[in-house]
């Protein structure tokens, strides 16, 4: 089994991924209080700086226990905090994992079309991983069609997500496999 530990910075043309303890916790507090990022995710908002800190505590946890690869996205020039992307319930084979990604609402697209290949590149080629898959509420369709974009895949589940007014809508799973994009060059690690 891969030592998570070791896997960083990763770096792409003009963003760098590393450990969440190297932004501001400001920073990543404004994106976990994001209602709408919270929805996207299913998790709860954070209401303290204090809930943020706790959370980046756990996930620096689980990477150092080798359960999840958790980076903050980092503009490699101004050095600004864009959001965060994550590799996180992975089978017992190694074979297959969740992909979760949160942006603030003033990332442009093009940082995750530039983070998508580079970290599916990295969890396939890297890591040996055949498959990624990301649970998106089917309203989320800007970020949908942003992974299709990268090549993912969308089908349906029985599955549903709160959101923030207190609907329910169906999740739909998007999957990603290596043989797909074995060949395309921006996926090459």
């Amino acid at each position: 089994m891969a030592h998570f530990e070791k896997y960083h910075p990763l770096l792409s043309a003009h963003y760098q991924l590393d450990w969440l303890t190297l932004y501001r916790l400001k920073d990543i507090y404004r994106l976990r209080q994001d209602v709408d990022q919270a929805a996207l995710s299913g998790r709860t908002v954070d209401h303290s700086i204090e809930a943020t800190a706790h959370y980046v505590n756990e996930a620096m946890r689980f990477v150092m226990a080798d359960n999840s690869l958790l980076y903050g996205i980092g503009d490699r020039q101004s050095k600004a905090f864009l959001g965060s992307i994550c590799l996180w319930r992975f089978d017992s084979a190694m074979t297959e994992a969740q992909l979760r990604f949160e942006v603030l609402p003033e990332t442009p697209a093009a940082v995750m079309a530039e983070i998508l290949p580079r970290v599916a590149g990295f969890a396939f080629f890297e890591l040996g991983l055949s498959t990624l898959y990301v649970l998106l509420p089917a309203t989320a369709t800007a970020e949908i069609a942003q992974l299709e974009a990268t090549h993912f895949a969308q089908s349906p589940t029985d599955h549903t997500r709160a959101l923030p007014d207190g609907s329910k809508v169906p999740l739909v799973r998007l999957t990603l496999t290596r043989t797909t994009v074995a060949e395309k060059p921006e996926f090459q690690f």
